[in-house]
């Protein structure tokens, strides 16, 4: 997921500034989904501002020593094609799966299998708090949110209750010691 396309987008809706952008996408809980650091926030809203497909619209002077003024941005006509493009390309885009457990599988009897079963059992205690966060923000916000935005969440909880069962299955696998049997790779 393209930062610059959730500014472009929370950009058509109103002008924020890039902070009110980063709450924005904690308030709506974006964060547990697209993963943003204010790095990358911040250097998204400079690209797209030298693209021209945002422009400064207010500056606001902050009270206080060594504060800068807060920058407020809104989408330009540009900006509003271009976060279309965007939009087009991002649904034709093929999905890969990128779980972290992927790339350590194939090596698997070469770890502890104990240790193998605590950081399993980690990431499957993390997956069910995702699951119960995402259903109580679904069900407080359910009814006041566009139905993309539902359908959205709806789709992360998928993800993450397929993800909860596979990562009980890994685990079963791991307390069994059959994680690791099998013959091993030829040359």
């Amino acid at each position: 997921m393209s930062i610059k396309l959730l500014v472009l987008g929370l950009l058509l809706e109103k002008e924020r500034h890039p902070y009110d952008i980063r709450q924005t996408i904690k308030g709506r809980n974006w964060d547990q989904t697209f993963r943003v650091k204010d790095g990358s926030l911040y250097y998204a809203v400079d690209q797209l501002r030298q693209d021209g497909f945002i422009e400064v619209s207010e500056t606001i002077p902050v009270p206080g020593d060594n504060r800068p003024d807060k920058t407020v941005y809104r989408i330009t006509e540009s900006g509003k094609a271009q976060m279309l493009d965007m939009l087009y390309a991002q649904m034709g885009q093929i999905f890969y799966p990128q779980h972290p457990l992927f790339m350590t599988l194939p090596f698997v009897r070469h770890m502890d299998l104990g240790r193998v079963e605590e950081l399993v059992q980690k990431q499957l205690e993390s997956c069910k708090g995702r699951i119960e966060h995402i259903e109580s923000v679904l069900d407080i916000k359910r009814e006041k949110l566009p139905r993309g935005s539902v359908i959205l969440i709806e789709g992360v909880l998928r993800f993450n209750r397929t993800e909860k069962e596979w990562l009980e299955d890994m685990l079963e696998e791991a307390w069994s010691r059959r994680l690791a049997e099998g013959p091993r790779p030829e040359l």
